[in-house]
């Protein structure tokens, strides 16, 4: 159960910490509380203390520290749960936020009751697990790293209850003084880097509740959340899978994008797409669609944790519907357990799916592999490993690809074949189809280290798309080419004659390899006289099917 304790507790070592992060000597004092028919809420300080006193319960599965401080100098303390949470473990991570916004009081109740679910029910002997909740929950434990910011913005939230007398003061907004210097406060979910300010989803008047500040990542409570998300790419991979940002109110549940009304835009892949409805549907008992069919919304956070990071992030807005004349953004305290507690099938569900969102949409068989790279974020791969390529233009690169067209047809197709990225050699189009081509020699990349099981095991496969295009003046000395632990599984050699670009799918076997770690390389090369030649790379996948 969710308890108060008011004096603090002794604070972790940072040692213990992700990323190193220090922790202070102590934060910054509220003076501020709930008055009656609200004092079931939690202030800062009353969170702080709350944070403190699940680490003393638990402390084998819960550690307290910041990732950064607010404009006033508040912590933003966050709290990771995990079966042995003084290491950093090779598992999935999933991202909690609430109190984005000052005067969204229940989503703080909501984050702290999902600790208390986690830890409370978790039994690090199976001996003792009595009930399926019990079991749930220590599966969850275990399986994964969970970090919950309960408080993004605790000086607006501190402004907004300081005046309780008037009805509180509704605020929205941080307290930094920007704009015109007078009027203060951001709307910190307008404030993220992608698509900030491009699309009517937010405004650049200071005194808006909407206004997203000069420009993106001005306000340090949305700078120290991206910095804690960017600290959490571990050897070039992002190890966040899935996020929710709770907000209040209406009742929804909410996946990106904001900045577009579009269901499929160029910024997302239909398998993503497909994995979000599912998950939606799976947690809703309230509506499940799209951020933008509420209004459409620019620089917010959900859409940088998946445009930027690919994050499957949500939004979820809780009590209470907008009909309902119950208080809006302060409903009375005594809605706060049921509103928390009707969220729990939701969230344990949710955080089943967190390791590999795809499954959800009955992608499994070839998403939940071991390597499953789209290129829409860098995951890892390293251009010329062995320091011996010589192609002088054309290297390989994630980008997204122009399209380069000269008779009698595309040598490079526009966008990778999922979303915009791909590997690609030269990705710009230039001021003809010969121009930014691959010349020279050969160019190589390669991915990420990747366990492929147990010696003997079967099943084992290797996906990938590619385009391999070149003109009447290419040769069979010219090719694109695959190799795992430097053995060859695929290649295609050039001719003398024309080949457009056309997205073309590849399977291998790679049971040879069980039971060992693999790289896979992919190099290309325009080995004879000067040629043109283009090759790209998409949705590179190593997975098994029993």
């Amino acid at each position: 159960m969710i308890r108060v304790r008011a004096a603090a507790l002794a604070l972790l070592v940072a040692a213990a910490l992700p990323g190193g992060v220090a922790l202070p000597a102590a934060s910054k004092a509220a003076t501020t509380v709930f008055p009656e028919g609200y004092n079931g809420y939690h202030s800062y300080a009353e969170t702080e203390a709350e944070l403190d006193a699940v680490v003393a319960d638990h402390p084998g599965i819960a550690a307290k520290f910041s990732i950064g401080q607010s404009y006033q100098g508040r912590q933003l303390w966050a709290l990771k749960i995990s079966d042995n949470v003084a290491l950093d473990e090779d598992e999935p991570e999933v991202l909690f936020d609430s109190l984005t916004h000052a005067r969204e009081w229940l989503t703080v109740e909501m984050d702290l009751h999902l600790i208390a679910l986690l830890t409370d029910n978790y039994r690090a002997n199976p001996a003792n697990i009595d009930t399926p909740l019990e079991q749930r929950a220590t599966d969850i434990v275990s399986a994964l790293e969970i970090f919950v910011v309960p408080m993004v913005n605790p000086d607006g939230a501190e402004w907004d209850i300081s005046d309780p007398e008037n009805g509180f003061r509704n605020w929205r907004k941080s307290r930094q003084p920007v704009g015109d210097g007078v009027r203060p406060g951001i709307d910190l979910n307008r404030n993220y880097g992608f698509r900030w300010a491009c699309c009517g989803g937010s405004t650049g008047k200071p005194g808006s509740l909407y206004y997203r500040g000069q420009r993106p990542w001005q306000g340090v409570e949305a700078a120290a959340m991206r910095d804690f998300v960017l600290s959490r790419i571990v050897g070039g991979r992002q190890q966040i899978r899935a996020a929710i940002a709770w907000h209040s109110f209406n009742e929804e549940i909410m996946w990106p994008f904001g900045y577009t009304r579009a269901d499929l835009p160029r910024t997302m892949s239909a398998d993503d797409l497909a994995a979000f409805r599912e998950i939606g549907r799976g947690m809703a008992k309230r509506t499940a669609k799209q951020f933008s069919d509420l209004y459409v919304t620019d620089g917010s956070s959900i859409d940088w944790m998946y445009g930027d990071q690919r994050i499957f992030a949500f939004v979820i807005e809780l009590y209470p519907l907008d009909n309902s004349h119950v208080g809006g953004f302060h409903p009375p305290d005594d809605v706060i357990v049921r509103e928390t507690t009707r969220n729990d099938d939701a969230v344990l569900y949710f955080l089943e799916q967190a390791d590999c969102p795809y499954r959800a949409a009955g992608l499994d068989d070839t998403h939940c592999g071991p390597l499953d790279d789209d290129f829409e974020t860098g995951r890892g791969w390293t251009v010329d490993p062995f320091g011996t390529d010589i192609a002088t233009d054309g290297a390989w690169q994630r980008a997204i690809p122009q399209r380069s067209r000269t008779r009698p047809g595309v040598k490079q197709r526009a966008y990778g074949f999922s979303a915009r990225f791909a590997l690609v050699t030269g990705a710009r189009r230039g001021a003809g189809a010969n121009a930014n081509d691959l010349d020279g020699g050969l160019t190589s990349v390669r991915s990420p280290q990747v366990a492929l099981g147990d010696p003997g095991s079967s099943g084992w496969k290797l996906s990938f798309r590619y385009t391999f295009a070149h003109a009447a003046n290419a040769s069979a000395s010219d090719f694109v080419r695959v190799s795992v632990n430097g053995s060859e599984v695929f290649a295609r050699a050039g001719f003398a004659g024309n080949r457009n670009a056309a997205w073309t799918p590849v399977t291998v076997s790679l049971d040879d390899f069980a039971g060992q770690s693999v790289r896979v390389l992919i190099e290309a090369c325009d080995c004879a006289a000067d040629s043109l030649v283009e090759a790209a790379v998409d949705d590179v996948r190593i997975y098994r099917v029993p």
